[in-house]
């Protein structure tokens, strides 16, 4: 009993030895951080020459006074010591060099100077900071090539440059062995040009490898430890898919998009179980797609775009379940054909879907409807048939619907109006009839709205009124008659108004075209060419800031800045589209179109996606 409870004794002692570090840590750490640590005094002027050499025009860097660690913006100190162990002064508008004294930080662990501008080289010096486990000198702009100084951070987890856009040169070729600790990587927005060095293949310790956007050349090689996400998008990587196979079960994010990577996709990509971002869009991939190409229901987003794929579409390209699925697909720019497969309307979580500029035929599947968490969707510039399903308005929370150049034909139905978020529809291009509906007073939110080039008739109705919100308004090409409305310049914010080709009539008097036609500031083109009107149109209404806005117009005089009937406006070629003139114009409708997107896109993805669409659309399509 004596030895068993000595050896009890000698235990409990033992442990409390074993446990005497972890609480000391533990007491550090509950310490109030309030109290003062004082700042060894070497480390302090170090700081203090950083400081020197710095604009810090938001005076971020003012608590940089006295010798409390705790009260100094960025900084961390040891509790003990009272060395600077931590400096992260990420977004704090700072500028100018770095001074070499900041290398003298000798128990530095943490460097953190992103999102500034700092300039010039990176130092040699900071291959002397033999303790540091992070340096991100991201989104400054550093210029050069990295020092092999570099090489010396033996501890180094994180190395993250992104976002020096003239720092660059050759990779390093020393990047793969230096650290066994390295955990992540990330060389992208910059300029380096060469291959992949070989030893980065296959550190064990790689988690995140990010080069997107720079110069970088050679074959996509397979990796041989275990990512998590690797980003070679925006190089010049040539050769055929690899399989990944030694990141089976951890590769999440994979990006390969606007290289050169030729061949078709192999069935083991859909063996990456933990994906949920697939980008290979804007390279050479053709073939078709197998049928046993299905991705596991993690994946979010898949975009396959600007390839030269082809066959039908797949009839099932990802597992899905109540709880997760594709919230983004884009098959769009390539060369599919037959049918939309009904089993895309079973991707109950899908958000966005881009099918445009392919072979499809067929009518758009009736069943649309049963995504109810569809936000976009661009079948445009295929040869779709038969009429927009009803069932669509399922789609309640559609933002965009881009149905231009098909076969479509029917009517605009007028149950539409359910749609009340749609901020864009695009019909044009196809062979509608009928009126435009009443009902579409609804839809209060549009922004852009072209009917362009259909078989619409009858005139134009007050429900339009109501799209207050309207940028850009094309009815052109159609049989629309009737007199001009008299609210046809109220849109405060509309930008392109195309009326052209129909048949329009009457007088166009003082009230029709009103004088705060030269306020509209933000409206670059108006077109009412080639219709019927006639009556007087006076200089004072501004209508030359818009040159053969109403050519083709033969009863309507425009007075000239002399005070004469002028008959004889600049001519355009009737049945041009607006795209057309634009292009030939002065502006440039693409411009309008990449700008809206842009914006647009960030608009979905900021105010209506979920968390989880909000993280990889601004990561695959901005």
């Amino acid at each position: 009993m004596e030895l068993k409870r000595d050896l009890n004794v000698h235990s409990c002692r033992a442990l409390k030895l074993q446990m005497l570090p972890l609480l000391l840590f533990l007491l550090l750490l509950c310490s109030n951080p309030s109290e003062s640590l004082e700042l060894n005094l070497e480390d302090k002027a170090s700081l203090l020459l950083f400081k020197s050499l710095v604009q810090d025009p938001t005076q971020k860097l003012s608590s940089w006074v006295g010798s409390n660690c705790t009260n100094w913006t960025g900084v961390a100190c040891n509790f003990q010591t009272g060395h600077v162990v931590s400096i992260n002064l990420t977004d704090t508008s700072l500028s100018g060099q770095v001074h070499p004294r900041l290398c003298k930080l000798s128990f530095l662990e943490f460097l953190v100077l992103s999102s500034n501008a700092f300039t010039g080289r990176i130092s040699t010096c900071f291959g002397g900071l033999s303790g540091l486990k992070t340096l991100d000198l991201s989104y400054n702009k550093f210029v050069g090539v990295v020092p092999d100084a570099i090489m010396k951070l033996r501890n180094l987890r994180e190395l993250i440059l992104k976002g020096n856009p003239e720092l660059g040169g050759v990779f390093p070729w020393w990047v793969g062995n230096f650290s066994m600790n390295l955990e992540k990587l990330d060389f992208s927005f910059n300029s380096f040009c060469g291959e992949i060095p070989e030893s980065l293949y296959y550190l064990k310790s790689l988690k995140h490898l990010d080069l997107e956007k720079n110069n970088l050349t050679g074959n996509v090689h397979d990796f041989y430890q275990s990512l998590l996400v690797l980003n070679l998008g925006s190089n010049r990587f040539s050769g055929t898919l690899p399989c990944f196979a030694a990141s089976a079960m951890s590769l999440t994010v994979l990006k390969l998009d606007n290289n050169s990577v030729v061949g078709g996709i192999p069935t083991c990509i859909a063996s990456l179980q933990a994906l949920t971002h697939l980008n290979l869009s804007h390279n050479h991939l053709n073939y078709e797609i197998s049928p046993r190409l299905v991705f596991f229901e993690k994946l979010l987003l898949l975009d396959l775009s600007f390839n030269d794929l082809s066959g039908p579409l797949p009839s099932k390209i990802a597992q899905t379940t109540e709880k997760a699925g594709l919230v983004l697909l884009d098959l769009s720019h390539n060369r599919f054909s037959g049918e939309i497969p009904l089993k895309i309307t079973e991707l109950k979580s899908l958000q966005a879907l881009f099918l445009s500029n392919n072979l499809l035929i067929g009518e758009i599947p009736a069943r649309i409807g049963n995504l109810t968490y569809l936000q976009v969707i661009d079948l445009s510039h295929n040869m779709l048939s038969g009429s927009i399903p009803l069932n669509i308005v399922g789609c309640f929370q559609l933002l965009a619907l881009i149905v231009n150049n098909n076969n479509l034909s029917g009517e605009i139905q007028p149950e539409l109006d359910a749609l009340d978020s749609l901020k864009i529809l695009d019909i044009s291009n196809n062979q509608i009839s009928g009126e435009i509906p009443l009902t579409l007073a609804g839809l209060k939110s549009l922004e852009i709205v072209d009917f362009s080039s259909n078989n619409l008739s009858g005139s134009l109705n007050d429900a339009i009124t109501k799209w207050t919100n309207l940028k850009y308004f094309s009815i052109a090409r159609n049989k629309l008659s009737g007199n001009l409305p008299n609210w046809l310049f109220s849109f405060q914010a509309i930008q392109m108004m195309d009326f052209s080709t129909n048949k329009f009539m009457g007088f166009i008097p003082d009230g029709q075209i009103p004088g705060n036609i030269s306020s509209l500031q933000e409206l670059t083109l108006l077109n009412l060419s080639y219709n019927s009107f006639s009556g007087f149109v006076p200089w004072k209404q501004g209508y030359q800031k818009f040159p053969g806005a109403f050519a083709g117009n033969p009863n309507l005089c425009l007075e000239s800045s002399h005070g004469e009937c002028n008959r004889t406006s600049l001519p355009l070629v009737p049945g041009k589209t607006l795209r057309e003139e634009m292009t030939e114009g002065p502006i440039s409708i693409w411009a309008f179109c990449l700008s809206f997107f842009v914006s647009f896109y960030l608009g979905v993805v900021a105010l209506f996606c979920s968390a989880r669409t909000r993280r990889y659309i601004l990561q695959t399509k901005v």
